[in-house]
């Protein structure tokens, strides 16, 4: 079967426009890759140094309390939040709705900022809300 050499054989990032769906699809797949990698080395990091006894639990606590540790716990804890909102989104699309283009547009919008205002909840509830008692 002859080819025009003017077209595309398949689909690709180059004759489509760059919008806010791509990117929280894109946000999806990393924010999962990154909660599965990193997310599980503190995980397990945690429960050794649990299992390890005080001194062991004193270092992974003075290392998570650092400006780096905080760093990677807010990551995750975006992330959290992201693959969240992204699933959700996901799954609104699978049960055939808000293909739209509008609706769509502001489903990628609201799926990059609630991430955001959820993680500074929790984070400002983690720093500022312990009540001294």
């Amino acid at each position: 079967m002859a080819q025009s050499g003017n077209r595309p054989i398949s689909p690709h990032l180059g004759i489509y426009k760059w919008g806010p769906h791509m990117a929280i699809s894109i946000l999806h797949r990393v924010t999962g890759d990154g909660m599965a990698l990193v997310g599980t080395l503190v995980l397990v990091w945690w429960l050794a140094a649990a299992a390890s006894g005080a001194e062991s639990y004193a270092t992974f606590l003075a290392c998570a309390q650092t400006i780096p540790g905080h760093i990677v716990l807010i990551g995750l804890t975006w992330a959290f939040f992201q693959h969240l909102c992204s699933g959700l989104r996901h799954f609104v699309l699978d049960a055939g709705a808000g293909y739209e283009v509008d609706a769509n547009r502001r489903w990628a919008i609201t799926g990059l900022i609630v991430p955001l205002i959820g993680t500074i909840a929790v984070w400002a509830y983690i720093i500022f809300g312990k009540v001294a008692g």
